[in-house]
């Protein structure tokens, strides 16, 4: 199955090399990638309604014979209404710009078609505007998948690419769990799965939830059997760091003293980092807990221990920030601290790694440029991983295999400020110790937080322009990068917002730019140039801008709390009062709003992250959902967290392939 997974996407037929590319550009990549765009709804298409029954509003199926087609206009506004009529009635179908459906055989007079979209009244008559067709031969009742949008494919292009990708499977096609999760679990296979997802039929919604429980499990199963190998590897000797001089004389030089979280987090550092054995730990803190103190801390021991220590973070803009305030902390200790990322000059790069490979230099931070085979240590004795949730788990460990073998094994220190209950941290970060840090250094207010409806976006434009007028910077939040993704997107907020607040500058940021780009636009927002920033969740971790006072998040109802908080985090970084508004979307239900209130109130992320696995823990066939977290393609660590924890509990005795490995682990191996 995984061999046929991973071939290209013109083994379908219409797909050319032009279309592949735009899909390629999406991260559309192989055969596997678009059975992997799930449906985000399905439409209930087993009924067909008699056109004196249709109710307004309402979208309905309906099937009857075209009486009559006639055209309005001329050239690529004309306009086409086809009137249709069954034994109960008649009703006109409307279609815009649609010229050429004048001349397709299949809307002839006397020919029947299958019909769905909503039914409006106008002047006493049935109508509909734009519906979806097929000759009625060509209808199948049963439950309908609707996709999202991608890449400037229409939801229905995509079903019907994914229908002939379904039809080109063979049915020997099988996944090496099949047999073992069927006589031990009796779930379907993975090529029923497939077919099961995007041609339901006649399938209720719970046998919808068990087929995508399926596929989800065969992404938990490889992931965890990966933890499970690595945790094996993770007990090995290593260098002890057992000389506190540096550490201490830094401890004694910080402005403030540590609080009782940090103090906690650094003694189990400090044990693991003596102990002779390798440190292999995950610091889970809060959104501004002082993580970064922490790792100081652990990286001037290594230093004062004569070894070196490399701290690895997802992003340049991250990295800056690091290296600009670790320079700060260990510059009266007379350590120097290097910054090596994709935009370090060749010339400088070169006498940086040269002093590194003689040992010279000790302490250094980077992007995913500290990966490459060139960049060689004397004596890496700690690795460090901020926002380690960005990185997949060999990337997580690339880092401490730079050792020199003469040394023993590296030192790993896993940071993330991503809220995750214990117990799925446990399941999810198998293979590290865990120290979890709550609350926040002394001297931050709590961000106020407020839940708006999509309505009241006059008063908030009031709010925005008082932050302006006193030099504070906003940012805003929306969940999707394009408009043909369903949603408000990042350039037609830009749009909308330099029309209101012309003198901002506003820039819009996405994952998807090019890292120049991205760099351009946070410098742009950091140094004032730029008041205004709409982004997607790009911004969630490490943008440091004490200047951000007020942050809004729209469709915020789309997001899990967790997350929600983590945005929350851009603001209220200095002593000033910071603003969250969650603006809910017009479809919010009463339940989401009931969720998003908890933010009001609540400040501690962990007990976010345990609210939110309380209220969706039970999981969701279909929605929309964005990738990276731990490095997953369809899991959801809030959503999914009950299905984490049942085969942490009982893992299968199986080891996957390759070819497994690389379908279910790709953003393991790719930056973000």
């Amino acid at each position: 199955m995984y061999e046929i997974l991973a071939q290209p996407l013109t083994r379908i037929n219409g797909v050319g090399a032009t279309l592949e590319k735009r899909l390629m550009a999406r991260g559309i990549t192989c055969l596997g990638d678009l059975l992997l765009h799930l449906p985000k709804e399905y439409v209930d298409d087993r009924h067909v309604a008699l056109i004196a029954q249709l109710q307004e509003g309402v979208s309905s199926r309906i099937v009857g014979r075209v009486v009559s087609k006639q055209a309005r206009g001329f050239g690529r506004n004309r306009q086409v209404i086809i009137r249709l009529a069954d034994e109960s009635g008649q009703i006109s179908l409307n279609y815009f710009h649609s010229g050429y459906m004048m001349t397709d055989a299949r809307l002839s007079e006397g020919r029947e078609i299958s019909v769905r979209g909503v039914a409006e009244r106008w002047n006493g008559y049935w109508q509909m505007s734009h519906p979806e067709w097929c000759v009625s031969e060509s209808f199948h009742p049963g439950f309908q998948p609707v996709y999202a949008s991608l890449a400037g494919l229409g939801g229905k292009r995509l079903g019907t690419m994914i229908r002939q990708l379904l039809s080109i499977l063979p049915a020997s096609a099988c996944s090496p769990l099949d047999g073992l999760l069927s006589e031990q679990f009796h779930l379907p296979s993975l090529l029923q799965v497939f077919k099961q997802i995007h041609h339901p039929d006649e399938l209720g919604r719970d046998a919808l939830e068990q087929a995508v429980g399926r596929l989800k499990s065969e992404e938990i199963i490889v992931y965890l059997h990966l933890m499970r190998q690595k945790k094996q590897a993770a007990v090995c000797p290593a260098v002890a760091l057992d000389n506190e001089d540096k550490s201490r004389a830094l401890l004694n030089a910080l402005p403030f003293p540590l609080t009782d979280a940090q103090t906690s987090a650094c003694h189990d550092i400090a044990i693991d980092l003596e102990s002779g054995n390798r440190m292999h730990r995950l610091l889970q803190g809060d959104v501004g807990s002082g993580k970064t103190w922490v790792a100081a801390l652990a990286m001037a021991r290594a230093a004062g221990n004569g070894a070196q220590a490399a701290l690895l973070a997802p992003t340049e803009v991250l990295a800056n920030q690091h290296a600009e305030t670790l320079q700060e902390l260990f510059e009266p200790l007379g350590l120097e601290v290097a910054l090596l990322t994709g935009s370090t000059r060749a010339k400088a790069r070169r006498e940086m790694l040269k002093r590194l490979a003689s040992g010279e230099l000790k302490l250094i931070v980077g992007t995913h440029a500290l990966l490459t085979e060139d960049v060689q240590f004397e004596h890496l004795a700690l690795a460090l991983v901020d926002e380690q949730h960005r990185f997949g788990v060999r990337q997580r460990w690339a880092l401490t295999e730079k050792k020199n073998e003469n040394n023993g094994a590296v030192h790993l220190l896993g940071m993330t400020a991503t809220p995750i209950p214990r117990s799925l941290a446990l399941a999810l970060y198998g293979d590290m110790d865990l120290s979890i840090m709550r609350g926040m250094p002394p001297g931050r207010l709590p961000v106020e937080t407020r839940v708006i409806s999509a309505e009241k976006m006059k008063p908030l434009a009031d709010g925005m322009q008082r932050i302006l007028d006193v030099e504070g910077r906003i940012y805003w939040i929306v969940p999707r990068i394009d408009e043909d993704e369903d949603g408000v997107s990042v350039d037609q907020r830009v749009e909308l917002l330099k029309g209101y607040f012309p003198a901002a500058n506003v820039i819009g940021l996405h994952g998807r730019m090019k890292s120049k780009d991205k760099n351009s636009a946070l410098d742009a927002f950091s140094s004032g140039a730029c008041k205004i920033l709409v982004s997607t969740t790009v911004v969630e971790v490490g943008v440091n801008v004490p200047e951000a006072r007020l942050i809004v998040i729209e469709q915020s109802e789309s997001y899990g709390l967790a997350q929600l908080h983590q945005l929350r985090g851009r603001v209220g970084r200095s002593e000033k009062q910071g603003y969250c508004m969650l603006v809910a979307g017009e479809k919010a239900s009463e339940a989401s709003m009931v969720r998003l209130k908890k933010m009001v109130n609540t400040h501690d992320g962990l007990e976010l992250a345990e609210a939110d696995l309380a209220i969706r823990g039970g999981g969701d066939a279909v929605g929309t959902r964005q990738h990276g977290e731990a490095g997953f393609r369809l899991l959801d660590i809030s959503e999914d967290a009950v299905l984490i924890r049942q085969w942490h509990e009982s893992l299968p005795d199986f080891t996957p392939d390759e070819a497994m490995q690389r379908f279910w682990r790709p953003f393991a191996e790719s930056t973000d």
